[in-house]
């Protein structure tokens, strides 16, 4: 018989309380995951705290959201607890998908759109997918080619079958402002090597800037230092996370 690891058994315990979850200090419940050595808090791990924390439906504004289900952090609370916010997904084919998942969700609106910025249009650079080929290539895109040629050790061929897409792209506070959003709880970005200049977009000082932040770290290189400095200075703590950090304030 195979033993469960203890902390893989206490961090499945402690999500399924609310209580527990919500309130447990940040650093004890971090250990769950192993720290530094383990496996990294998961995004979905981390939206659950959130939720259990606020024990209201909460704003969310998801940028790089792909198909809304595919190891996605925030569809369950948008689905099952009443988040209302704005998805945003710049390739036709995802966003299709995306309207489809939450065309009976009330207080959702999806954005064909990338973050950039300045509003417009840019070139999106993704991958065709064919058989064979692990299930994430299908949204492995970014507005920059070199992110995208990361992931060559895992397919190949990839320069070679990278496509050029145009899409519309809207500054930050140009997409608020067109969805009337004063208030955001979180800021959830995906934007594959991207997200260090949709952070520097971020008012701090305005009403609608967000409490949580959740942003891919992995692909930021140089720039995570940077993004790092700019969420501290403006008051935020910072807490590795995977793939991604995760950045709160009080």
């Amino acid at each position: 018989m195979v033993k469960a690891n203890p902390r893989w058994v206490a961090r499945n315990v402690v999500r399924r309380v609310p209580a527990v979850n919500a309130y447990m200090p940040l650093n004890v419940w971090a250990s769950l995951w192993g720290g530094t050595k383990g496996p990294g808090i998961d995004a979905v791990s981390i939206v659950k705290r959130i939720a259990d924390r606020a024990g209201r439906p909460l704003t969310v504004v998801q940028i790089g959201a792909n198909d809304g289900e595919m190891g996605d952090p925030v569809h369950d609370m948008i689905v099952h607890h009443g988040w209302r916010g704005v998805l945003v997904e710049p390739l036709p084919h995802l966003y299709t998908a995306l309207a489809n998942s939450y065309r009976d969700v009330p207080g959702i609106s999806c954005e064909r759109a990338a973050v950039g910025v300045e509003d417009g249009t840019a070139t999106m650079y993704a991958v065709h997918w064919k058989p064979g080929d692990p299930v994430w290539v299908i949204g492995l895109s970014s507005l920059r080619r070199d992110v995208v040629l990361e992931s060559k050790e895992l397919i190949p061929d990839i320069e070679q079958r990278i496509e050029e897409i145009e899409v519309p792209v809207m500054r930050l506070r140009t997409l608020l402002e067109k969805h009337a959003l004063n208030h955001v709880d979180l800021l959830q970005i995906d934007a594959e090597g991207y997200d260090y200049e949709i952070l520097r977009q971020i008012d701090f000082s305005a009403p609608w800037a967000p409490r949580h932040l959740i942003y891919e770290a992995c692909h930021l290189g140089a720039d995570l230092d940077s993004a790092r400095t700019l969420l501290r200075e403006a008051g935020y703590r910072l807490v590795p996370a995977g793939y991604d950090d995760y950045a709160y304030r009080l």
